[in-house]
């Protein structure tokens, strides 16, 4: 089994990530928090990063305010969060937050595509509240559904001027 620093390590260097995708930074030097988001197909991760709070926030603040709206309704209306935190605050591995999605409570075994996101606090210690969780492509793409397009724009813009290969809507809940 995986351990909680295994899963949010990245695959490419085995190592913590050290900077922030965007600003480029190395994220213990930016004193503020970041995240940390891994796209699955099959099994085999094809997109990872991370990203500190103020580069995050700034690519969030280019969505369109209603799909921020739309995205919001979509999380509340299809997690039960008080029962997932309550979960997660019951068991003693955070690696079982990855066991299932958290919208639709399908295994990880069964999925074929499905994301990971954690949070970290500036001295980069895992926070553990609603994040760690793991969410599969089914209910990503649903989510990204109710995107504008301008919305899908910064996302895929995002996406290009950071990783080599296709755009499409991979890892979408690390924006939100």
């Amino acid at each position: 089994m995986r351990s909680i620093n295994k899963w949010l390590r990245s695959e490419e260097t085995e190592l913590p990530f050290s900077h922030c995708v965007r600003c480029r930074i190395p994220l213990l030097e930016i004193n503020t928090p970041w995240l940390v988001n891994k796209d699955y197909h099959r099994r085999e991760c094809v997109t990872e990063y991370a990203i500190c709070q103020d580069c995050r926030d700034a690519v969030a603040d280019q969505l369109s305010e209603n799909s921020k709206e739309a995205v919001r309704n979509f999380l509340e209306k299809n997690i039960d969060w008080q029962a997932r935190v309550g979960e997660f605050m019951n068991s003693p591995n955070p690696c079982d937050r990855f066991s299932a999605c958290i919208a639709c409570r399908t295994s990880r075994e069964q999925l074929e595509g499905y994301a990971v996101s954690a949070y970290f606090d500036s001295g980069g210690d895992l926070v553990s509240g609603p994040l760690p969780l793991l969410i599969c492509r089914p209910c990503t793409d649903r989510m990204a559904e109710v995107l504008s397009e301008t919305s899908r724009k910064v996302w895929r813009d995002f996406i290009d001027s950071h990783f080599d290969g296709p755009v499409g809507d991979a890892a979408l809940p690390g924006l939100f």
